[in-house]
């Protein structure tokens, strides 16, 4: 008997072994090694490793992905041990979590210093909606790429998502509502649009586009209030300013809790440390 759990542990480190050495060869096709030799690339990894419990191939793997995604050599395993850190707290595997970092700093076109900020703003996210990171990771992804388009931060969005799913809208449903109100809000000739123009034609001939209203330092409740009033000037409801029912349900929620998401945005400011702790 223990002949045999000898040879079955020998035969998973080998195994694991192996899977390492194909995932460092796979990191080796794409790595600067300018930038880092590859054996001191294959050291931090396995330094890595050996502090988060988490394997070798494992990490090798999502070096490979934050390279790929536009890291550099010498900065991927920093960017990884960020990603596993904000994967711990946010309850997502590490791939998901490094995905979902790298989408939002290639979106806005962020610095690798700023990672920490970002995955800070992922946890408040988390703390103050009803929603995880892995939820999150599942579905941003898809609004912001329209959020960016409008002048939408980071802070905001994701505010927003910390207040949709507070008041029972699931992550993914927050995240179709939100994407078809943003749409709606910067498509030129669309209801919410025509009206948000119409209500600023006294800071600017033929009235401003949400993204340039968002460049000034506006905040989204900012917007919302323009529509609000534009819709009881026409007697109907900051809903029906829209041309989908879910554009109008996220307006209709953001709107209603308006101070609520002033106070948000504002503790997405302040939320240096949140990962860590």
């Amino acid at each position: 008997p223990v002949t045999g759990i000898i040879t079955t542990a020998g035969t998973a480190a080998g195994k694991m072994a192996s899977d390492f050495e194909d995932a460092m060869a796979k990191v080796s096709t794409i790595a600067d090694t300018t930038e880092m030799p590859i054996e001191d690339l294959e050291k931090a990894i396995l330094d890595l490793s050996n502090q988060t419990g988490i394997s070798s191939s494992e990490i090798a793997s999502n070096v490979y992905d934050a390279i790929s995604a536009g890291q550099k050599t010498g900065d991927a395993v920093s960017f990884v041990e960020k990603s596993t850190k904000l994967a711990k707290a946010g309850f997502a595997d590490s791939g998901a979590a490094l995905d979902i970092l790298t989408t939002i700093m290639n979106a806005y076109g962020l610095e690798v210093q700023e990672v920490t900020r970002v995955s800070d703003i992922l946890i408040s996210t988390q703390n103050l909606g009803k929603t995880t990171v892995a939820d999150l990771a599942s579905s941003m992804g898809k609004v912001i790429p329209t959020a960016k388009a409008n002048g939408v931060s980071i802070e905001n969005l994701s505010a927003m998502y910390a207040v949709m799913t507070a008041n029972g809208i699931a992550t993914a449903e927050s995240t179709t509502y939100m994407n078809s109100m943003l749409n709606e809000l910067g498509k030129q000739g669309t209801s919410a649009a025509n009206a948000f123009a119409k209500g600023t034609e006294h800071i600017k001939e033929g009235g401003l586009t949400m993204k340039e209203a968002m460049e000034m330092g506006w905040d989204l409740t900012d917007v919302l209030s323009i529509l609000d009033e534009e819709a009881h000037a026409s007697g109907t409801s900051i809903a029906n300013m829209f041309g989908s029912a879910e554009a109008g349900k996220a307006a209709n929620v953001l709107w209603d809790k308006e101070e609520k998401l002033n106070e948000v945005v504002g503790e997405m400011g302040n939320s240096a440390g949140a990962t860590d702790e």
